[in-house]
């Protein structure tokens, strides 16, 4: 049997677009450094637009606890 591939649901997420017709960067908003990036390829202008991609999931890792050190 064949499984159907689920496509992700696709949401409108605001990203900044490189301003250079030659470069195709883009970066979404939430994981930029700055208020006003340059593009990380030709180190150009960026703008705002929007883009509908799928929703971003973040893998959080529990911080390790230190394992107590032996008395022995």
């Amino acid at each position: 049997m064949e499984t159907e591939n689920e496509k992700p649901e696709l949401i409108p997420v605001p990203i900044w677009r490189c301003k250079n017709k030659e470069c195709k960067s883009w970066v979404r908003d939430e994981l930029t450094a700055s208020a006003n990036p340059e593009c990380p390829i030709c180190k150009g202008p960026m703008g705002r637009s929007m883009k509908h991609l799928p929703k971003l999931v973040k893998k959080h890792k529990a911080p390790r606890k230190k394992k107590e050190e032996s008395l022995w």
